[in-house]
């Protein structure tokens, strides 16, 4: 069976120490040219004067305002989506590139109620979209957010799905059958850490994939891979149990050893 290794679309990567570097040229140069992030405006925050002189959609704070350039429904039209950090948290709303008074979405809030304690955040920044892709083939991209959050040697990202003029997270199904929000941590403050994209047709799968070291180069590892099935990524054991498996055994001198 091909190797996983040779598909692996990078969603998010902070690699502390050797840990997982021998993903990285690969995986990079393959994304430098991937869909159509070269025709997408990098974040930028708004200058003050202009902000006060801009109508926001109602709810929205414009404090700490950023914006970008995005077609989430890959029509042509395009869309503008605007970031803030508002007193009660951090906000997004997407809307016209030439009237950002017209509101193309709900204004999202990041909610929390009811998440475990492992995928509650705080940003300390208004986040940003780091990526937009679509996920499950439906000609709809979904956002990968850094929602700037830092903690102890670890930082925090959400993938958010826009749906129905509606933004929200992504819908996981673990391993044990919870439902839980599509946040994920990477870091090093307890185990290096990364979260892939997977190629499998026209759809991609989410790999979070992570691993420890000894003293003596030896590596063990923990790959939850989750598929999208029925309208929600769940969890995958074949998918899991096949990353897993191609993982190295050591890494001496910064190099892997299968």
């Amino acid at each position: 069976m091909k190797s996983f290794k040779r598909n692996l679309i990078l969603i998010l990567i902070l690699i502390l120490g050797i840990g997982l570097g021998f993903y990285g040229n690969t995986i990079l140069n393959y994304l430098k040219d991937f869909g159509k992030q070269e025709d997408k405006k990098e974040e930028v925050a708004t200058p003050t004067p202009a902000s006060s002189e801009r109508k926001f959609p109602a709810g929205f704070s414009k404090e700490g305002l950023k914006e970008k350039e995005l077609d989430v429904n890959n029509d042509g039209r395009g869309e503008l989506l605007l970031t803030s950090l508002a007193a009660s948290g951090p906000q997004a709303v997407l809307v016209d590139p030439k009237d950002s008074s017209k509101a193309l979405s709900d204004v999202f809030k990041f909610p929390q109620a009811g998440f475990a304690a492992e995928f509650i955040f705080k940003s300390g920044e208004t986040p940003e979209v780091t990526q937009a892709i679509d996920l499950n083939a439906d000609g709809v991209d979904e956002l990968i957010f850094d929602l700037k959050d830092y903690g102890a040697y670890t930082s925090s990202y959400g993938v958010v799905s826009f749906s129905n003029k509606k933004l929200n997270w992504i819908a996981i199904e673990s391993k044990g059958g919870s439902a839980r929000p599509a946040v994920f941590r990477d870091g090093a403050s307890v185990r290096h850490a990364e979260v892939f994209l997977v190629e499998e047709g026209a759809k991609r799968a989410i790999a979070d994939i992570s691993g420890g070291g000894d003293n003596q180069g030896n590596w063990t590892w923990e790959v939850e891979a989750y598929s999208w099935t029925d309208g929600k990524y769940k969890f995958d054991s074949a998918l899991s149990a096949q990353i897993l498996s191609e993982q190295p055994k050591k890494i001496i001198d910064g190099q892997p050893v299968f």
